[in-house]
């Protein structure tokens, strides 16, 4: 007489359904950490931007030259570019068009920008779509304007 529960063995069921979803809720937890980190590097960046734009607007005589509001920019974000770069050198990129002491109403521009690294192995992503989502690293960047203050 057999048993009915040699014929029909359930051993190793879970160690096999854990196998099948582990790739896929690894997926899921990169994505998640890559989108929370590109939404907090856009908003640090941005906020950096709108500050040096501030700094650089309310110095119309120009006293302060463009060095100093790039340093202010940049060792504001630092932390934001080296999360954005997977704690790579941290460079942000800064470019600055200050007022001019003569022109009346007239914009100052701040324009702040990082690489983007991603931590989800992408390579493994355009592999299943087909190379149709172009998945490379990015810049981040952001502007910020602001009325000089002559």
């Amino acid at each position: 007489m057999m048993r009915r529960g040699v014929l029909f063995s359930e051993r190793g069921a879970t160690a096999v359904e854990f196998a099948l979803i582990l790739p896929l809720m690894l997926v899921l937890i990169f994505a998640l950490v890559d989108f929370g980190r590109i939404g907090y590097t856009q908003i640090m960046v941005a906020s950096v931007a709108n500050d040096g734009a501030r700094l650089s607007s309310l110095d119309s005589a120009g006293v302060t030259d463009s060095q100093n509001v790039v340093d202010f920019v940049q060792s504001s974000a630092l932390d934001a570019a080296k999360i954005a770069q997977l704690g790579g050198s941290g460079a942000l990129t800064v470019t600055v068009t200050k007022c001019s002491s003569t022109a009346s109403s007239e914009n100052t521009l701040v324009t702040a920008s990082t690489n983007f690294k991603w931590l989800l192995p992408v390579g493994l992503l355009s592999l299943v779509t087909n190379g149709a989502a172009s998945l490379d690293d990015f810049t981040i960047s952001s502007t910020g304007t602001m009325r000089c203050m002559n």
